[in-house]
């Protein structure tokens, strides 16, 4: 594991860590109706997913610069269809709290995106 790697996944879990501790102050005060039992579940799938994609940019790019590309496509690509595989099946199984499910998975997505792009963004740079 290199030292771009480490780094990432540090600042990933702090990033996931932040977030978690956000949420639980809002879902256990302001928020309180809408806590969904299944945010740490999603919150842990999109840090999981993301790390991998980001992992996966990383090293195509470093093994040859035109992968970059393909990699970067590929992995949204993949990231996309793994999101919308869990929201079906949570949505297919609960459809108590549509509404509080789909706002948080969009909202932790956007998060995590921006991070993402950042992170790749910075490592092209260097």
């Amino acid at each position: 594991m290199g030292a771009s790697t480490a780094k990432f996944i540090i600042k990933i879990g702090l990033l996931t860590l932040i977030i978690f501790v956000i949420a639980m102050v809002l879902f256990s005060t302001v928020l309180k109706p809408f806590y969904l039992a299944v945010f740490p579940v999603q919150l842990l799938l999109i840090a999981l997913v993301t790390t991998a994609g980001h992992l996966w940019i990383i090293k195509s790019s470093k093994e040859n610069t035109l992968k970059f590309t393909t990699a970067f496509m590929g992995s949204a690509t993949l990231k996309l269809m793994i999101y919308l595989f869990f929201i079906l099946i949570y949505l297919w199984t609960d459809r108590s709290q549509v509404i509080p499910f789909t706002l948080t998975f969009m909202i932790l997505y956007i998060l995590y995106t921006i991070f993402e792009v950042v992170e790749v963004l910075s490592f092209i740079k260097k």
